[in-house]
């Protein structure tokens, strides 16, 4: 059943965060919320995360979904943008400045409805994926399965990319 608005689409995705972090990060707390209500740095402090990033109120940033990873005295932040629409090149340009401004660990963009054509073209056909670059690490954008509640491995750009 298609998601009515852009707010429907964020608890599945929530959980299917959680799900891949807890995959990967172990013997870390992990948490996921929706955030995209306020700015990041109002967020920290309300769930107390502010101390682990000197450099908080700097995030003056809104992201859709924000994973928080911990363990001891260290924090990890994970970000994904959940549009309902396909995905263009603004998306992703909000996404990777978000990124620039807190380096998470992982930024993902997600849509039930793809890439736009020139988005498509841009990677798909001149393989332009530098523009992904943040820091050091990349966004990484995908199809949602809204069927499935999961991402579609094989329309992962840039190919081979595993969130």
């Amino acid at each position: 059943m298609p998601y009515e608005n852009e707010k429907e689409i964020y608890p599945d995705i929530q959980e299917w965060l959680l799900n891949l972090l807890k995959r990967e990060y172990k013997k870390y707390d992990i948490k996921v919320y929706d955030t995209h209500a306020k700015f990041l740095s109002k967020f920290l402090v309300q769930e107390n995360f502010h101390t682990y990033f000197p450099d908080f109120q700097s995030y003056e940033i809104k992201v859709d979904i924000t994973g928080v990873i911990t363990k001891g005295d260290t924090a990890k932040l994970a970000f994904v943008e959940c549009k309902l629409r396909p995905i263009t090149l603004r998306d992703i340009s909000q996404l990777i400045g978000y990124s620039k401004v807190a380096n998470p660990i992982k930024a993902i963009i997600l849509s039930p409805e793809d890439v736009s054509d020139p988005v498509s073209y841009l990677f798909r056909t001149l393989r332009r994926y530098d523009v992904l670059l943040y820091n050091k690490n990349k966004v990484i954008i995908g199809k949602w399965d809204e069927n499935k509640k999961e991402l579609i491995t094989t329309s992962i750009i840039p190919k081979g990319e595993i969130p």
